[in-house]
């Protein structure tokens, strides 16, 4: 069992390295994330080929989970700094955010 452990121990740090080799922020919170989207999709393709269903919608409820891990990394990590460099500017994705007039 000892060895399982460190498997996973240098699995995590191997995924650690990897997602902060990425190049810019946006490959960083995309690898971030990827894992949500590899087990949702694995489930999703076991789920359509058992011919259950619940294929579509666990597909449906990863790509969700996918976005919403995503738009937290970035609102925690790069908001503050997005809103001091564009003042005035509604962030990117905003609900509320007016289109050009």
């Amino acid at each position: 069992m000892k060895h399982f452990g460190e498997l996973i121990f240098f699995l995590f740090i191997a995924f650690l390295i990897w997602v902060f080799i990425g190049g810019t922020p946006d490959q960083r919170i995309h690898r971030v994330c990827s894992p949500i989207s590899w087990v949702g999709n694995f489930v999703g393709s076991v789920a359509i080929a058992a011919d259950t269903d619940y294929g579509k919608s666990i597909k449906n409820g990863t790509a969700n989970l996918d976005y919403r891990c995503q738009l937290t990394i970035w609102d925690y990590f790069y908001a503050a700094k997005w809103e001091k460099e564009h003042p005035g500017v509604p962030l990117p994705g905003a609900q509320n955010a007016q289109k050009g007039s």
